[in-house]
């Protein structure tokens, strides 16, 4: 059978399975099925496609689709907001944007500048300036600004703060405070990137045995949760699978 008639039968057995499943009028099947391809396209256009663009996981779809074409039109909005108001949101804004891009020198410098009166001490900016230096590789100032996040918001929790202050402790040759961080981190974070590289540290000191039960651990872990979760860590699990399999061979 030739592949465009596979294709129209494909595009069939999915608009027809569409009206079904979401109660749309019964003449929408005599569309598709007498008219191959164009009933097709007619019931894409008019029912699927503003559906799709009206859920949220079509917004995100199609956002997703504009940062392909134009990956720096966010940037030049939130460039532009600034110039017209010149807030703390509007600041932290560009910089998470400029950080995302990979401009981490000017997000650093944005986030310094929203360091401002009553949010000298906001946990929101003093970690994404914590991030900022991480990855300028000035290790000693993330843990210089996670210091301060803590001794000013001792009630302030973030596991994705916490493991940014180990991996800065780490980079800076502070193994055995990393070590100790990690394991506290490993006793409540879902994600499994902490224990992960938890166990890379393990291996680099040397402690295959434990870095071998750990990333077991991980795997054990994922093949007992929820689809969901293999989903969500998918990264993750793949890399620990992996550095498994290079200690096993080892």
């Amino acid at each position: 059978m030739p592949l465009l008639a596979l294709l129209i039968i494909a595009c069939q057995v999915t608009c027809g399975l569409h009206v079904v499943r979401s109660g749309q009028d019964r003449y929408w099947l005599y569309l598709i099925i007498a008219l191959p391809g164009i009933g097709c396209l007619i019931y894409f256009l008019g029912i699927m496609l503003p559906e799709l663009l009206g859920s949220r996981r079509g917004r995100r779809a199609l956002g997703k689709l504009h940062d392909s074409i134009d990956p720096q039109r966010h940037l030049r909005a939130l460039r532009d907001e600034l110039e017209i108001r010149d807030t703390r949101d509007t600041r932290v804004n560009l910089a998470d944007e400029l950080l995302r891009m990979g401009q981490a020198q000017e997000a650093a410098q944005h986030y310094q500048q929203a360091l401002r009166g009553i949010h000298s001490d906001a946990p929101d900016i003093l970690l994404g300036l914590a991030r900022a230096r991480f990855a300028l590789g000035d290790f000693a100032g993330c843990q210089a600004s996670l210091d301060q996040l803590i001794a000013q918001n001792p009630d302030f929790r973030s596991a994705d703060g916490h493991l940014l202050y180990a991996r800065a402790l780490e980079a800076q040759g502070n193994d055995l405070k990393a070590e100790e961080e990690y394991r506290v981190l490993g006793s409540y974070c879902t994600s499994p990137e902490a224990n992960y590289r938890y166990a890379l540290l393990l291996r680099r000191v040397g402690r295959k045995r434990e870095a071998v039960e750990l990333l077991q651990q991980i795997q054990t872990h994922a093949r007992r949760s929820a689809r969901h979760y293999r989903t969500l860590h998918q990264e993750w699990l793949e890399l620990s699978r992996k550095a498994l399999l290079e200690l096993q061979r080892d």
